[in-house]
């Protein structure tokens, strides 16, 4: 680290003080400066360019997710016209054999002695030639009157199932417009984090200043875990303040009353319900499922609270227990961070996520999909950053996954 480089100046300095002459100690404190300098305008540069790559990280899960709907739709426009085109060959088929039916006892008819040009006119697609041919032969015979009603049925249905395709179809090509120029800007937005990157890199090609970065990492993560969980009590009071509220002005409304101290706990009661979190995540057993399938890489211990778990990019992440969210803010060092409070002072962290699919607040349960891997926060590596934290303090989670 360089503040070693800097104080090992220092001491070194003030060893051989007696043999200095003022001129030298001069210059050694320009140079003391220069490196505070260099430190510091080191540190600023990191700062600024972590702070880019949030926002292109933070872009690129919305693109993310926005291709993701846009694929959802895509799957969807591709069943129904599938179904259309079904339901238009099964009109057509009904069509066919209408036509059949009614060309034999038109045929018959003719025999009988009527004319060859009506019966071209009735066979028409012409709704309103079929009309009036419909009205001229109900005098001869009911029957195939109403076999050119279901044909003219039939007709028409085919007419709307035709024109209710080529919307569909319409909005395929639109949906595959909007999933090209996403992927184009999921791609522009990823050449730019990488350039970031690597910017990133050089600032800590030191195994020192690596050390530095991931205690600085850290420490913003306990400091962002403990205003995500106040904030958490704080929306859960407000909830509560509120519902007490709206539980007097029903009672003075309707009732010309006050609400009873009994009637004030059962609304405390659902509210704190609704806004709970869980019990928690209970004695560790190995009980839990791991987020992600794949091989762990990094280990909890020393300046890591935490595990790393290897998994391709867009790899389904997973809560390993009910609970609420918390957070989904990006942090540095770990990306788009979903935190998931379980009660009991119990929280779960899912760090380096390429897209996060739920959003603060939201209650999610065992194994519900979350987020998808990703190599975020700067990580050359795709997997999935995962710690257990029990009253602020880290917890080694392989005493909780199976």
């Amino acid at each position: 680290m360089k503040k070693i480089a800097l104080y090992s100046l220092i001491l070194g300095l003030v060893a051989a003080a007696p043999s200095l002459q003022a001129n030298d100690l001069n210059k050694i404190q320009e140079q003391i400066k220069a490196q505070q300098s260099k430190i510091a305008e080191q540190r600023k540069k990191r700062d600024a360019l972590q702070s880019t790559l949030k926002s292109q990280e933070t872009e690129m899960n919305k693109v993310i997710n926005r291709l993701k709907e846009t694929e959802l739709s895509l799957s969807e426009i591709r069943k129904t016209i599938a179904t259309t085109e079904k339901e238009i060959k099964a009109l057509e088929k009904q069509e066919k054999e209408q036509k059949e039916r009614l060309k034999e006892q038109l045929d018959s008819a003719y025999r009988s002695g009527i004319h060859p040009s009506i019966l071209e006119r009735l066979l028409s697609d012409d709704a309103k030639e079929a009309d009036r041919m419909g009205a001229y032969y109900e005098h001869i015979n009911q029957i195939r009157v109403e076999t050119i009603q279901a044909l003219r049925r039939t007709q028409a249905q085919l007419k709307e199932q035709r024109d209710a395709l080529k919307a569909q179809q319409a909005g395929k090509q639109t949906q595959l417009n909007a999933q090209k120029k996403q992927e184009k800007d999921l791609k522009k937005v990823q050449a730019e984090r990488e350039t970031t990157i690597r910017s990133i890199d050089k600032t800590l090609e030191r195994d020192a200043d690596r050390l530095d970065a991931l205690k600085s990492n850290e420490a913003a993560l306990r400091n962002r875990l403990a205003q995500a969980e106040k904030e958490a009590k704080q929306e859960a009071e407000r909830q509560e303040k509120q519902a007490l509220a709206n539980l007097e002005k029903k009672k003075n409304n309707e009732e010309k009353r006050a609400a009873t101290e009994k009637e004030k706990q059962e609304v405390k009661q659902q509210v704190r319900a609704q806004t709970s979190s869980g019990t928690g995540l209970g004695k560790a057993a190995k009980q839990y499922p791991m987020p992600v399938s794949g091989k762990i890489v990094t280990q909890f211990g020393g300046y890591w609270h935490g595990i790393v778990i290897q998994a391709p990019s867009g790899t389904p992440v997973r809560a390993i227990a009910d609970g609420r969210v918390i957070n989904t803010e990006w942090i540095n060092g770990y990306g788009p961070l979903v935190v998931i409070s379980h009660g009991n002072d119990y929280l779960t962290s899912y760090g380096y996520n390429q897209a996060v699919h739920v959003r603060k607040g939201d209650r999610v349960k065992a194994g519900q999909v979350i987020a998808s891997v990703g190599n975020s926060g700067g990580q050359r590596q795709s997997g999935l950053y995962f710690d257990i934290r029990h009253k602020g303090v880290a917890q080694n989670p392989a005493r909780w996954l199976k």
